[in-house]
């Protein structure tokens, strides 16, 4: 069983560019040619769609149109509308879970797990959606949207440190029983260093999934 985990920061990349390395990335794990990572980057504004969706069907309100350039891209995947933009932690796994001896409903809850241990480390109680996602009080705090074709994963999660939520909430994305979003900065009213945030991700991921330990210091 593979034990090795690769850590990547992109810094900034445009979802469009980003979304053609993610691929490449996942045909590499697929072939072996690389170990599991963890590849975080941050997107400038987007809404993607999935296979299920057209994006000339989204429509954006007319105050989002004026203030802000939203790019609406689709990718390859089987989840439904999305939004990935500044102020959130974005982290594309790339993880062989055939290799892992995992299944792609138990690496799920591994990484609900995950985001659940992280936000408690900052005080914040959370608890998994049954619509998907980490919820605080029923309002959606963070995004497992991703797919494991061939056994290798692809696509994104997101947690939202401090995004602009009176957009999120002008684009009205969540279903269901969600009341809505909010932010760790919302709820604890303070900065929220990233830097620090990337580490402890990786560490609570490294310790859920078993993992060998890493200096992720690079951040």
């Amino acid at each position: 069983m593979d034990r090795a985990l690769e850590v990547l920061n992109f810094g900034k990349k445009e979802f469009v560019d980003f979304y053609k390395l993610n691929e490449r990335f996942w045909l590499q794990r697929l072939a072996n040619d690389i170990p599991d990572a963890l590849i975080f980057v941050e997107h400038p504004h987007v809404i993607i769609t999935g296979n299920g969706e057209e994006k000339k069907g989204i429509t954006f309100p007319i105050a989002i149109a004026r203030r802000d350039e939203i790019a609406a891209c689709q990718a390859d995947w089987s989840g439904k509308t999305t939004y990935r933009g500044p102020g959130q932690l974005i982290v594309y796994p790339v993880i062989h879970l055939q290799r892992q001896g995992l299944t792609f409903e138990e690496i799920n809850d591994k990484m609900e797990n995950v985001l659940i241990n992280l936000l408690q480390r900052y005080g914040i109680e959370a608890d998994a959606l049954p619509q998907g996602g980490i919820g605080v009080d029923g309002y959606k705090i963070a995004y497992i949207d991703w797919d494991a074709p061939q056994n290798v994963t692809k696509f994104s999660i997101a947690l939202n440190v401090n995004p602009r939520l009176s957009l999120l909430r002008m684009l009205q994305l969540e279903e269901g029983n969600v009341k809505g979003v909010t932010s760790m900065y919302y709820l604890l009213k303070k900065k929220i260093d990233m830097r620090a945030l990337k580490t402890y991700f990786v560490k609570q991921f490294q310790k859920e999934l078993g993992f060998k330990s890493l200096d992720v210091s690079s951040f």
